[in-house]
């Protein structure tokens, strides 16, 4: 398999984090769907990453269906677990990751632009409640403590990972004090240590 996007995309990246999570090995291109839309729309007509090349010459995209494919290759460890309640609860935490993520790129972006003041306060806003909504899931005995780690759980790490990347003035241990001792415990654990994007 290869794994086209760059690891400071937060979707490549938690796709990476699986793929390591569970021993899957692959290749990685390394490409930037900003600024390098022509090699990118090879691989995805639109020119966004991650995408993934399977060995037979398939193609997958999106993070959410890429990681779905990877859960069926690993039955024994699953990403996403089967069971209605189980599956919807571990999805509903990955996309509010997804979407802590998703607000902490806007905002990044938003702050280096003009973007009006109400858009910038209702993005930390949004990254407020999601980051809320993960704490509570990362106390003991929560959602995401599950072993091996979960699509959520991962993707939780990843987006608490990149909002200190981008905006460290966004203090995470006194206010979110459970998923700031989740990510530092998967701090150097190999899916995130492997992954780790800079600037």
């Amino acid at each position: 398999m290869k794994l086209i996007g760059v690891y400071l995309s937060p979707y490549v990246r938690r796709v990476a984090a699986a793929l390591i999570s569970r021993g899957l090995p692959y290749e990685h291109e390394p490409v930037n769907g900003y600024r390098e839309y022509e090699t990118a729309s090879r691989y995805n007509p639109v020119g966004k990453v991650p995408s993934l090349v399977l060995d037979d010459g398939e193609i997958l995209i999106d993070s959410g269906a890429i990681i779905d494919y990877l859960n069926e290759l690993m039955p024994s460890a699953p990403l996403i677990p089967a069971g209605s309640s189980a599956r919807r609860a571990t999805l509903k935490l990955a996309a509010i990751g997804y979407g802590v993520a998703e607000q902490g790129i806007r905002l990044y972006g938003g702050g280096r632009s003009t973007a009006p003041e109400t858009d910038t306060k209702r993005w930390r806003a949004q990254i407020q409640g999601g980051l809320r909504a993960l704490d509570e899931a990362a106390r003991e005995g929560g959602l995401l403590r599950a072993k091996p780690l979960d699509a959520a759980a991962i993707t939780a790490v990843v987006a608490v990972e990149l909002l200190a990347l981008l905006h460290p003035d966004i203090e995470l241990l006194p206010a979110f004090p459970a998923l700031a001792a989740l990510a530092a415990e998967q701090r150097d654990a190999a899916p995130f240590a492997q992954t780790r994007p800079t600037l």
